[in-house]
């Protein structure tokens, strides 16, 4: 059932013994909520311990900076930025007991027995500042660090369509409780790792285009990650980034190989583009303008059909 903010803020309030669960190929705004929540718990005496199913990036190690490790019998779990349990990898059975999910996605599938959910935030980092104001927690530097990334990487440092009067608005209450931005934004937007430089460009080697040059595409093989030290899955990630930077290009597609016969695509689209609808086709999810599907099936197929139903949001769209 869906449920307000003072509501979710009650529950925390009145249970212990958390797990919180982050999403598969962590971001910004998943992790920002899970050690934001987890702090705040511990802080009130409660025991909690955040996981993600992957392996987290170093450039977010900053966060854990409040969270104490704990061992416990978990009692009750909460979700994070988590649209469905599909998202939880090898917790997908754990996360399809959860008691409370704190997200933003228009596509959640409301698998949990209590809903909090703001589509319209730009972030969940957002909607997570809200609880944690609700639950009477003091915000102070540790946790606004968490939650400005959050509320940073989901709009692409206030560039993205998602950005709306409000997220600045808390930003800028996150800055007062001393989020330091600077050296944030520069670990999120700017600092890349030599072996990304080289992922880089291999990936632009290997561009393709498709729908009269409305759709660019780059892919990702676990053959060139392997001959590529010195990245990890946050490198990856950040290739689904690079088709939409090119001019005419409405939708840009980033197909990355998980493992052999599994390919994950990531899509981003211009405002004339609604990329959720084509992922969701395919069982994926995510917002108008930044989704995600996967494929069990060769390499080939994946890219016919991901190019097929992108060519079709195109013709619908009157764009080719």
């Amino acid at each position: 059932m869906k449920i307000e903010i003072n509501e979710a803020a009650e529950f925390l309030r009145s249970h212990d013994d958390y797990l919180i669960l982050m999403h598969a190929s962590p971001d910004g705004d998943t992790l920002g909520c899970g050690y934001a929540l987890c702090t705040a718990l511990q802080r009130m005496g409660k025991r909690a311990r955040a996981v993600c199913p992957d392996e987290i990036p170093h450039r977010f190690d900053y966060m854990r900076e409040g969270v104490s490790q704990q061992e416990f019998e978990h009692k009750t779990i909460v979700a994070v930025d988590v649209a469905d349990t599909k998202l939880l990898g090898d917790m997908k059975e754990t996360g399809d007991k959860a008691d409370l999910c704190i997200d933003h996605h228009v596509s959640n599938t409301e698998y949990a027995q209590r809903l909090l959910l703001r589509e319209h935030y730009a972030s969940a980092c957002e909607l997570m500042y809200e609880v944690l104001t609700a639950l009477g927690c003091e915000i102070d530097r540790v946790i606004a660090n968490c939650l400005y990334t959050g509320v940073a990487t989901d709009t692409g440092c206030f560039k993205f369509s998602n950005t709306k009067p409000q997220t600045h608005i808390v930003a800028a209450k996150l800055m007062e409780c001393g989020a330091e931005i600077a050296p944030i934004n520069y670990a999120m937007f700017e600092l890349k790792t030599q072996g990304r430089i080289r992922l880089e460009q291999e990936v632009l080697r290997n561009m393709r285009y498709f729908g009269d040059g409305h759709i660019a595409m780059v892919t990702v093989m676990l053959d060139t990650i392997a001959g590529i030290s010195d990245i990890d899955s946050d490198d990856v990630g950040a290739m689904a980034s690079i088709p939409r930077q090119i001019e005419g290009v409405d939708i840009g597609i980033s197909m990355k190989e998980k493992k052999p016969g599994l390919f994950k695509a990531s899509l981003r689209s211009s405002e004339r583009i609604d990329v959720s609808r084509i992922a969701q086709s395919f069982g994926g999810g995510g917002h108008a303008r930044a989704a995600g599907c996967s494929f069990t099936c060769s390499f080939d197929e994946a890219v016919e059909q991901i190019v097929n139903a992108s060519c079709d949001a195109l013709k619908q769209a009157g764009i080719i």
